[in-house]
């Protein structure tokens, strides 16, 4: 049994302590078995301990100061009687696999933009093997044998974002003094990745442009707005009429929906403000792209394989469309990196070091020029007639 204190604890001492590197237990001496543990994240939480069966028996009681003293030692005193006579408390259902994972997907995943797809690949891949399993219980060869199911299933790649999302999780519950230890520790990535450097040459991307012309509502001219902008894929379909100043062709994107938690600054051009002219507006729905009236549009993966069959395309990704749009601004258009940077809404780019300091400027107007000149070439992609269409967007634009 773990010393105890030489006084019982009272609100002064129990206030006084504070969360050091690693998690310590302080016990009540005024009554044994009962105490208190101090998680590095400050985290308190009461637990009853005694031996039953030949091995110690941790039961939790709340948390402090929810819980105050006097409530924990109510609470503690028939839990220390009942494992006193030997009994062993079942697990309680909130330590299963599938609760917990709901709690940490309402909490610490909450604003997570990528949630959904968090979600559903745990529901894949983890939910199958751990729905009813005590979190306490799951062991590193576990997690490795999940691992391994989704790599002899062709998607490597897949298991590395697996492993991330566990990795996440686990530690959450570490924080939360739910586990001693996150199963995940020590584990390596089941795969290297490499960095994407797909640049859709300008026929494909044409390819695409009219494709998408011809699609319907809402995927076809999300898509024609997320190549005239350049601006991600969460961003564009998550888009809300209060955004978007038509008169000023400006999208207003919050800081709340960006990557970087930045405000930023979208200038259309007059490829984009057709799109935008050209959507319905539902019945008191505030998306731009919705097929409920309710949420934003979602089930993207659909909706690229009906692209990649109409266009002949393949091996290439959504987030492509992006690279694309910057490549073409800085190789062709003769962008500065600096202005795609911004445009592109990136916290660090083209500028980096000392110099990265100084340079705050947001180039507005270098901005606009820039998003009219890829307006003008998008204009030209769609249509029949393109000539040389590089040298037409420049001339276009002065």
């Amino acid at each position: 049994m773990p010393r105890l204190n030489e006084k019982a604890l009272n609100d002064a001492r129990l206030r006084s302590l504070k969360p050091a590197a690693e998690r310590y237990d302080v016990f009540d001496a005024g009554m044994r078995g009962l105490g208190l543990r101090v998680a590095p994240s400050g985290l308190k939480t009461w637990f009853a301990m005694r031996r039953a069966k030949g091995r110690m028996i941790r039961v939790s009681l709340g948390r402090y100061p929810e819980v105050p003293l006097a409530k924990a030692r109510q609470l503690a005193a028939p839990v220390l009687a009942s494992l006193s006579q030997g009994n062993v408390p079942v697990k309680a259902d909130s330590l299963c696999f599938v609760e917990v994972m709901k709690s940490w997907l309402a909490g610490d995943q909450a604003k997570n933009r990528s949630r959904q797809d968090v979600e559903r690949a745990l529901k894949l891949h983890v939910l199958p093997y751990w729905r009813n399993r005590d979190i306490t219980e799951i062991r590193r060869g576990d997690v490795s044998r999940v691992l391994d199911r989704i790599v002899g299933s062709g998607a490597a790649v897949q298991a590395n974002r697996v492993l991330a999302y566990l990795r996440r999780m686990f530690n959450w519950c570490v924080s939360r003094d739910l586990i001693a230890m996150s199963p995940t520790a020590g584990i390596k990535a089941p795969t290297r990745e490499k960095s994407r450097d797909r640049v859709l040459k300008l026929e494909e991307l044409q390819s695409v442009w009219k494709v998408a012309q011809g699609m319907a509502y809402p995927f076809g001219p999300m898509l024609q707005l997320l190549i005239v902008t350049g601006q991600r894929l969460e961003e564009v379909a998550g888009a809300e009429w209060r955004e978007i100043d038509r008169d000023g062709a400006i999208w207003n994107l919050p800081a709340n929906r960006t990557k970087n938690g930045r405000p930023h600054v979208v200038h259309l051009s007059s490829s984009a403000l057709e799109v935008l002219a050209a959507l319905p507006r539902l019945n008191d729905c505030p998306f731009l792209f919705s097929t409920t009236g309710e949420t934003p549009v979602s089930g993207f993966s659909k909706m690229k394989r009906r692209l990649d069959t109409a266009s002949g395309l393949s091996g290439w990704t959504l987030h492509d469309l992006r690279r694309t749009f910057a490549t073409i601004l800085t190789e062709s258009l003769s962008v500065s990196p600096v202005v795609v940077d911004r445009i592109l809404n990136h916290v660090s780019g083209a500028v980096r070091g000392v110099a990265a300091v100084y340079q705050r400027g947001e180039y507005l107007a270098d901005r606009k020029s820039a998003m009219t000149a890829y307006g003008s070439l998008v204009e030209r992609l769609g249509g029949e007639q393109n000539g040389n269409i590089i040298e037409l967007a420049k001339s276009a634009t002065g």
